[in-house]
């Protein structure tokens, strides 16, 4: 399971595309540095499942091709395909409004081995559905030129929007959500030609290299909290500027599943909650993650780190009570519990979970 989690909001996080409408034309591509951001981060998240990368962190010889559409019912449907796996994500969010994070969001991905090339997508997700499309460009692409922000202009294409067309079926559990479609809006990028556009770009500050992800951070669903991992590479260096993160965190593991809670306060700001499972089943992986904003009372900590109470919002339920005793002996406790799209009511406290409360610097 290592890693899977950073998957979570990869159809998210790519951000290839307009909204999408099945029959709409399709959009044009961003300019080759926006595009590169946006993938280098999906491909610094596909790092962290063990896929080799070439310079830059990106592999030279791969296609990254999405699709994504509106549900009947309001939840948003992605599916990214690249070398060999296949993410589909269902998606909700509530409280948004432009400009503003929402107030809470739940987004669960099922990942599948599969077959992806720059003109089609195919996977089994078991008896959830499955995905058997072809890519067709319309509209024009993005060539490799000065005016698509190339430093290294040359003749090829860097990427199309199209849509796919085919058959998309996808039933949750319990059927939270349902899908079948035939024809959906996306795209697909050729990150060989678009790295061979950009190089030596990073010289004149139009691209960086991918930013490594670690600890809850790699999640991608609220990026909003700070990293407090014990990567060197979210260790900050110098003190914080204003008021202090506060963070609780815990999980439990078993050997092919991982449920894990994080609250986190600064200073008097609101509080911030995530939660994430992930399992195997099968051949599939499921990685759920809920996040919600609450207010400042609702994660409550004294001075000395010694005790928190949190009481966040919907969709979690309950409370949980972390105490330190006395040498290294903690422990957290209460009736928490969130409901995951496709697992509802799931468990967050108990002896089986291993707490931790820490304050940065």
């Amino acid at each position: 399971m290592r890693g899977r989690h950073a998957l979570a909001c990869i159809a998210a996080a790519v951000a290839l595309l307009a909204p999408s409408v099945a029959d709409a034309a399709a959009a044009p591509l961003p300019p080759a540095p926006a595009l590169f951001a946006r993938a280098a981060r999906t491909y610094d998240e596909l790092g962290l499942l063990g896929q080799g990368g070439g310079p830059l962190g990106l592999p030279r010889h791969s296609a990254l091709s999405e699709l994504k559409f509106t549900n009947h019912d309001g939840y948003t449907i992605s599916v990214v395909g690249i070398d060999q796996t296949v993410a589909l994500s269902v998606s909700r969010e509530h409280g948004h409004h432009p400009g503003r994070r929402p107030k809470r969001s739940s987004v669960t991905t099922y990942l599948a081995h599969g077959k992806v090339t720059p003109t089609s997508i195919e996977a089994s997700f078991a008896d959830r559905g499955q995905i058997a499309v072809r890519f067709r460009p319309t509209g024009p692409g993005l060539r490799a030129d000065r005016r698509a922000g190339c430093r290294k202009p040359g003749n090829g294409m860097l990427g199309r929007p199209g849509v796919f067309v085919g058959e998309l079926r996808f039933r949750g559990e319990d059927g939270y959500t349902s899908a079948e479609v035939h024809r959906v809006r996306g795209g697909s990028i050729d990150f060989g030609a678009l790295i061979a556009c950009l190089l030596g770009a990073s010289r004149h500050g139009l691209i960086s290299s991918p930013r490594p992800l670690s600890g809850l951070a790699a999640f991608g669903v609220v990026n909003q909290l700070d990293q407090t991992s014990n990567d060197p590479a979210s260790v900050r260096t110098h003190p914080t500027a204003g008021p202090k993160p506060t963070t609780l965190f815990t999980d439990h593991k078993l050997p092919l599943s991982r449920t894990a809670f994080e609250a986190q306060r600064r200073g008097a700001g609101r509080s911030r909650f995530l939660a994430l499972d992930e399992s195997s089943e099968g051949s599939i992986g499921i990685v759920r993650v809920v996040s919600a904003i609450g207010a400042p009372s609702a994660f409550a900590f004294d001075a000395h780190l010694s005790r928190a109470d949190v009481v966040p919002p919907a969709p979690f339920t309950g409370d949980g009570a972390f105490r330190r005793a006395l040498g290294s002996e903690k422990s957290w406790t209460g009736a928490l519990a969130v409901s995951f799209l496709g697992a509802p009511r799931t468990p967050l406290t108990g002896a089986a979970f291993r707490p931790q409360l820490v304050q940065g610097w």
